[in-house]
């Protein structure tokens, strides 16, 4: 039977379950990599649902969302919103297009 070893059962059991722990985290990992572009959390701007599929730009600065209530009333012709846009540091719309009217 067991004759007085248990010491070394004791010693099984923590050797089952770290291995057990392992083949855990070797699962986990493989299940992260191979869906690693479609479940991680992004900034709550960089995707619209959780599959990702449309991708919205990032929240305006205040700066930014009064000068497109401007363009917006018609306060600001589209050279002088482009000219603005430069001086906050943001690509101003090609030649030729308008900006959108909110």
């Amino acid at each position: 039977m067991l004759r007085g070893n248990w010491f070394e059962m004791g010693w099984a059991w923590v050797f089952a379950l770290l291995l057990l722990a392992i083949i855990a985290l070797l699962a986990t990992l493989v299940v992260r990599a191979f869906t690693a572009g479609t479940s991680r959390p992004g900034p709550e701007w960089a995707m619209a649902g959780h599959s990702g599929g449309r991708v919205l730009p990032p929240p305006r600065s205040p700066a930014r969302q009064i000068l497109d209530q401007r363009f917006a009333r018609g306060e600001l012709s589209v050279d002088e919103y482009n000219e603005h846009l430069k001086v906050l540091g943001e690509p101003p719309y090609p030649a030729g297009q308008e900006p959108p009217r909110a």
